[in-house]
C-alpha cells in the first residue's frame, strides 16, 4: 500500500516545518533489487515548478527514512529535485535481511547500482541522478560508486572511512567501540532480536522468537557466541587482522573504479577525516576521466555529523566563522552538476580547511599541503613543571642527551585511561581538556613558543619501546597547552603492538626487548600560538574509545583475565623517540 503526503495539506495541517514543503507529494514505493527484494523508498516529487522531468537525488539509510516527513528530501523536493529516501535492505519498512555495508557494494547484490537505474527510470525524472548523505550514508555511496552506474552524475559525501579494517573497526589492530555500540543500541548485535514474520517488516524481540531461534541453534551445536550473536557481529570480531573479507568493504582499493565528481565534508573532530582527506586525494588522482581534477574538499573544526549552520561551538572552544549551510552547500554543487547552473563552483579552489587556532577559512589546492616542512620534535627528560603526570617530560627539538633515562609505567587492563573528547562517540566530544588523562600519562612538553607554529597534515610518532608483555597497545595524543594550562585534544591514535610490523598478521613481542614503533595521526590543521605548548602524551589505553587490551596476546573473547604490563618508552641518542609534524612555512 503507497502512503502519500503532499506539502500542501502538511501546511493546513499546521505542522512545523511544513511551509518549506509546498511545493511537493510525498509517496512510498517498493524499489525492487535484482534478487527481487523490495526496499521502502520515499519519493518527493515536485510541484508547481514546471512539467518535469526533474533530476533525481538519493539518499540511502540504515536509520529509518521517516515516511515521508525527512527534512532534506523536503529541502530538494522544494527547489525541483525528484528526492528519494530509501530504507537499507533488511532496515525498518524494507524487505531482506541486514548486513553491514555487504549489499550496498560491488558483491552479489548491489543494492545502490539498483536503486540508481531504478530512480533513473522513474516518470517524474530526467535520467541525472545524484547521491548524497553522512556517515553510514555516505558509505553506501563509496561503496556504490565503484561499480559505476550509467545514471550516477554527482555525489556529495560525508564523513566516512576510507578503509572499514583500519579507519572504524580495529583502528591500528585495536577494536573500536564504535561499531559493537552502534549495533547494539541499532538492535543488529543479538540474533534472537529479530524475526522474519510473513507481512511484517521491522523489529519484534518477543521472548519466542528469542527462545525458538536459540533453540534452533544450540540444537545444531553452535557455541553461545554463534547462537547469541548476529553472523555480522561475528564476523566482525572474528576478523581481527586485515584479509579478504575486509577487502570485499575496502573504498581505498576502488578508487580507480570511481568515475563521478564528489564533494567531500568532514570535520578536524570527527572519526572518519582520516577517510575524507584520502578519498579526495586517492579518487582525484586514481579516478575515472568524470573523477580526475573534479573532487572537492571542505574541512571544518567539527565533530561527527552535519557542520552546526548557527553554533560555532565545538567541545568546550568556540570556532568563529565555522558554521556551514551544508543544505546550500549541497544544492549549488548539484544545481551545477544535474542542472548544468554555471554557478562557479568548479572554479573554485578544490580544497577549503578550517585552521584552527587562527580560526580562519583557507583555500588549498592539495591536501596534503605541498609547502609543508616536516619537523621533528624529541622526547626528553624532563621535569617541566607544566603538569603532575607520570614523568613530565620534555619535548624539544633538540635529540636527547646521552643517559638519559627511559620512562616505564604500568598498564593494568582493569583500569585504563580515560578517553576525553576528541573523536569520541559520546559526549563529551570535539576541543576538551585532556589534563585529567594527560596526568594517568607519560607526558612530553615544550617550552612556551616564541612564534605562531601551524601544523597542517599527518603528524606522526616515532619511537622506541619495550614490554614486559607478549603484546600491549600503544596510544599516542597531540594536545596544545594553553597558557592557562588547559591541555586541548587536537588527535589522539592507538597502536597494537603485535602489529606493528603490518596488519595481516600478528608479531608477538619478546619481553623485554626494545622495538621501534611509527603512529601515523589522523590529519589536523591547527596553529600554536606563541605562549603555547606542543603536549605528547603516551600511554596503553584510552576506554571507552577502543576495547583494552588485556596484554596477554590471545584474540578478543579470550583476552581476559588480563596481565598487568610495565610498559617502557626509551629516548636516548641510540633510540630517540620523537613527533615529527607537517609544518607550514610562515
Amino acid at each position: 500500500m503507497l502512503t502519500r503526503f503532499s506539502g500542501v495539506v502538511l501546511l493546513a495541517l499546521g505542522i512545523p516545518g511544513a511551509a518549506a514543503a509546498q511545493s511537493w507529494t510525498c509517496e512510498e514505493v517498493m524499489a525492487p533489487m535484482r534478487d527481487g527484494v523490495r526496499l521502502a523508498t520515499d519519493v518527493y516529487v515536485p510541484r508547481g515548478q514546471g512539467p518535469g522531468p526533474f533530476p533525481v537525488l538519493i539518499e540511502r539509510t540504515p536509520y529509518d527514512k521517516r515516511s515521508c516527513s525527512n527534512p532534506a528530501a523536503e529541502f530538494f523536493a522544494a527547489r525541483g529535485y525528484l528526492a528519494m529516501v530509501q530504507d537499507e535492505r533488511g532496515r525498518h519498512r524494507s524487505e531482506g535481511e541486514y548486513y553491514w555495508l555487504r549489499d550496498e557494494a560491488w558483491g552479489e547484490r548491489q543494492d545502490g547500482y539498483d536503486t540508481i537505474e531504478w530512480a533513473a527510470a522513474h516518470p517524474a525524472s530526467n535520467g541525472r541522478v545524484g547521491t548524497h548523505g553522512l556517515s553510514f550514508t555516505c558509505a553506501n555511496q563509496l561503496l556504490t560508486a565503484p561499480t559505476r552506474p550509467p545514471h550516477l552524475e554527482a555525489m556529495f559525501c560525508s564523513q566516512y572511512a576510507a578503509n572499514s579494517y583500519r579507519d572504524i573497526f580495529w583502528q591500528g589492530g585495536a577494536l573500536h567501540m564504535v561499531l559493537p555500540t552502534w549495533l547494539l543500541t541499532q538492535r543488529e548485535m543479538v540474533k534472537p532480536l529479530r524475526a522474519n514474520v510473513p507481512g511484517h517488516r521491522g523489529y519484534l524481540g518477543s521472548a519466542d522468537a528469542w527462545f525458538g531461534w536459540y533453540d534452533e541453534h544450540t540444537e545444531i551445536g553452535d557455541d553461545f557466541t554463534a547462537s547469541m550473536f548476529s553472523d555480522m557481529y561475528n564476523d566482525l570480531v572474528g576478523n581481527p587482522w586485515y584479509n579478504d573479507y575486509w577487502r570485499a568493504l575496502a573504498v581505498d582499493e576502488r578508487y580507480a573504479d570511481f568515475d563521478v565528481p564528489v564533494y567531500h565534508l568532514g570535520g578536524w573532530y570527527d572519526r572518519h577525516i582520516h577517510g575524507t582527506v584520502r578519498h579526495f586525494a586517492g579518487i582525484g588522482s586514481n579516478g575515472g576521466p568524470r573523477a580526475r581534477g573534479r573532487q572537492k574538499l571542505i574541512v571544518g573544526p567539527w565533530i561527527h555529523g552535519w557542520p552546526p549552520t548557527d553554533d560555532d561551538r565545538v567541545g568546550d572552544l568556540s570556532f568563529p566563522g565555522s558554521e556551514v549551510d551544508h543544505l546550500a552547500l549541497r544544492l549549488r554543487w548539484f544545481d551545477h552538476h544535474l542542472k548544468g547552473h554555471d554557478n562557479g563552483v568548479m572554479d573554485e579552489p578544490p580544497i577549503r580547511i578550517y585552521v584552527m587556532g587562527d580560526n580562519e577559512w583557507r583555500n588549498e589546492n592539495e591536501f596534503p599541503l605541498a609547502r609543508q616542512k616536516e619537523q621533528a620534535w624529541y622526547f626528553r627528560a624532563g621535569p617541566t613543571g607544566t603538569v603532575e603526570s607520570l614523568n613530565d617530560g620534555g619535548l624539544s627539538r633538540e635529540p636527547p642527551d646521552a643517559g638519559e633515562p627511559p620512562d616505564s609505567y604500568e598498564y593494568d587492563p582493569a583500569h585504563p585511561v580515560p578517553t576525553i573528547g576528541g573523536d569520541l562517540f559520546v559526549a563529551p566530544r570535539g576541543a576538551q581538556d585532556h589534563r585529567p588523562a594527560d596526568r594517568l600519562s607519560l607526558t612530553y612538553t615544550s617550552e612556551p613558543l616564541d612564534a605562531p607554529l601551524e601544523v597542517t597534515g599527518f603528524p606522526r610518532v616515532e619511537f622506541h619501546a619495550a614490554s614486559s608483555a607478549v603484546d600491549t597497545d600503544w596510544v599516542v595524543t597531540l594536545t596544545a597547552v594553553h597558557e592557562s594550562g588547559y591541555s586541548q585534544l587536537l588527535r589522539q591514535m592507538i597502536l597494537r603492538a603485535r602489529y606493528r610490523e603490518g596488519d595481516e598478521a600478528p608479531v608477538f613481542l619478546v619481553p623485554g626487548d626494545v622495538v621501534p614503533y611509527t603512529i601515523e595521526l589522523y590529519p589536523v590543521s591547527n596553529v600554536f600560538q606563541p605562549g603555547q605548548r606542543i603536549r605528547v602524551t603516551v600511554t596503553s589505553s584510552s576506554f571507552p574509545k577502543w576495547y583494552p587490551n588485556g596484554n596477554t596476546g590471545n584474540e578478543m573473547m579470550e583476552d581476559r583475565p588480563g596481565v598487568v604490563a610495565t610498559n617502557t618508552i626509551h629516548h636516548d641518542p641510540a633510540r630517540p623517540s620523537r613527533i615529527v609534524l607537517p609544518v607550514i612555512p610562515r
